[in-house]
């Protein structure tokens, strides 16, 4: 009977702490690795960092003009979300070249970086996966 009461409070104490470790916290927009900080500065000099979090290992930044980006542990991003579109320098050459080609009035709003490519959302809603090579590997609308 201890055996059964010791696994099963070690069992809640395990899932208390996984979930304690997946809760978003804000932080001090300081305290975001400093090649976050930098990519903010240079693509978005005249916002601010209204709100900085931490989820686990991952941060995320909400700018004043409301684009939200996910960075990973060292400061690179994830996903970048802007209703305005997003810079096009901070979007792979190729992708660049094939909407403006394809889709010259919309912008990409969306962008996040896959296991192997790169997934875009347009001002349509058009959703549009590209690989490492510039080829469209699958078009959601």
């Amino acid at each position: 009977m201890k055996k059964i009461l010791f696994t099963l409070l070690t069992l809640m104490l395990l899932v208390s702490s996984v979930n304690a470790q997946n809760r978003k916290r804000v932080i001090d927009p300081d305290n975001l690795p400093k090649p976050a900080v930098q990519l903010i500065q240079q693509h978005w000099p005249s916002c601010a960092i209204d709100f900085a979090y931490i989820n686990g290992k991952e941060y995320e930044a909400l700018l004043t003009d409301g684009t939200i980006i996910q960075f990973d542990s060292k400061g690179i991003w994830k996903e970048m979300k802007c209703t305005d579109g997003l810079p096009v320098t901070l979007v792979p050459g190729y992708i660049t070249r094939y909407i403006v080609g394809r889709f010259p009035k919309q912008l990409i709003i969306d962008c996040e970086k896959l296991k192997g490519g790169y997934e875009v959302t347009l001002t349509n809603g058009l959703e549009i996966q590209f690989d490492f090579r510039g080829n469209v590997t699958h078009v959601d609308d």
